[in-house]
């Protein structure tokens, strides 16, 4: 595991990153904070000094073709090269006993999740559960709560803690309180109009012509739906496998349901939504497992927008889509005529910018900046007034193994 970890850790990040990591072939060697998250071993590929036993010729020769590409980069040819590679090519990842490592890029009905603390263990549903069950990670000893009305894949699901508490965040806990909750679609989302905002089928329109080429006849996550505006329309559009409808808020989640059930009488139809509390965070998705992600009117309420973002890269597969709306600064429509730059010395005078521990509102070139650390690219919106939609894509060159360990391609720079 160690060989095939450091692999594709050389191979996902250096494509991306590299231009910004000029001295990686020297000191690339600690955990990446964005692709591989916790429990990756950072291990430099010089240390693997031997195949390990069962390794056939047709390995060898791919791992010989990965060595190649890394010894053209970093001009150290190492006969260990092409051992950890092939090595890499023989191993196979590690689930729990009662699943299987899940195929989410190849169209499937089925749902796919992981442990939210060690991102190991998975756990597969075709549909809600019927009565309240739970899904057990024996590597972490934690069972999290499985039940009809939503599953809990949080960090502290199902645990009473005696004194630590999570401090509160205002844009996250607003939106917790079911008076707000069930405001959300009687009123009050309604009431974005005055930031630009084109309404519901409209943004619906706009965020289909960015998802569907990454992500039709797959599973789509609609990230902090809210009370599913969305969800609900991705779901009638029969354009996708499933939809996971997730959100921090139970009581979110519960005028989620209530709505599906009040529309199609059941979240099973021909396109099943997923009811899915999580922590945008910590998503429990496995890395470069999503087609697409969604998130409407949501990344403002975020506690911390880089982590997210983060996040986000992580699961979105080669070649996968995320798609977010948000309020714009108050400068904006001056800026959209004059340019941001020559107006941003006025954001610190104008009004209209919320107090920065409820929400945050936006400059285009911040959500730039964001997508950019974190290896999105291909930055594309419509804006107007205060309302931006955005999409950025996933890099498809970053990954050595494809799902079945075959060497595909990566891109490593000089």
């Amino acid at each position: 595991m160690k060989q095939l970890s450091s692999i594709r850790h050389q191979a996902s990040c250096m494509g991306s990153r590299a231009s910004r990591h000029p001295s990686s072939s020297s000191s690339h060697n600690a955990i990446c904070p964005l692709h591989c998250t916790a429990r990756r071993p950072a291990i430099a590929l010089a240390l693997v000094t031997k195949t390990s036993d069962g390794v056939t010729a047709p390995q060898v020769a791919a791992g010989a073709a990965v060595a190649s590409r890394i010894v053209s980069t970093y001009g150290q040819p190492r006969r260990t090269v092409v051992a950890a590679a092939a090595a890499a090519a023989s191993t196979s990842t590690t689930t729990s006993p009662s699943s299987k490592s899940p195929s989410p890029l190849s169209p499937s009905n089925e749902f796919d999740f992981v442990c939210p603390i060690c991102l190991q263990t998975h756990f597969s549903l075709s549909s809600m559960p019927s009565q309240s069950t739970g899904l057990s990670c024996g590597r972490c000893q934690r069972t999290f709560p499985a039940s009809p009305a939503y599953l809990d894949l949080t960090l502290t699901s199902g645990v009473r803690q005696k004194v630590y508490k999570q401090r509160s965040w205002g844009g996250t806990e607003l939106f917790r309180n079911p008076l707000v909750s069930f405001a959300y679609e009687r009123g009050w989302r309604q009431g974005f109009a005055w930031a630009g905002f084109p309404g519901a089928d409209k943004e619906y329109d706009i965020a289909m012509s960015y998802l569907l080429p990454a992500a039709s006849g797959k599973v789509l996550v609609d990230m902090s739906c809210g009370s599913g505006l969305f969800s609900r329309r991705f779901a009638r559009s029969g354009s996708f496998a499933g939809v996971v409808a997730a959100d921090f808020s139970e009581s979110m989640l519960q005028q989620t349901r209530e709505y599906c059930l009040a529309e199609g009488g059941t979240l099973n139809g021909s396109t099943p939504i997923m009811l899915l509390r999580a922590d945008v965070g910590r998503l429990p998705f496995a890395t470069g497992s999503v087609a697409a992600i969604h998130a409407g009117a949501a990344i403002h309420c975020w506690p911390n927008p880089q982590v997210a973002l983060a996040e986000i890269s992580r699961v979105l597969a080669p070649g996968g889509v995320f798609v977010a709306s948000t309020f714009l600064s108050a400068t904006a429509p001056l800026g959209q005529v004059l340019g941001d730059d020559a107006v941003r010395p006025l954001a610190v005078v104008l009004p209209g910018n919320p107090r920065p521990q409820q929400m945050t509102y936006w400059e285009e070139q911040e959500l730039r900046d964001l997508c950019t650390a974190v290896g999105l690219e291909d930055f594309r919106r419509e804006r107007d007034w205060r309302f931006i939609m955005f999409a950025v894509s996933k890099p498809t060159g970053g990954a050595l193994f494809d799902s079945g360990g075959a060497v595909s391609s990566a891109n490593f720079a000089e």
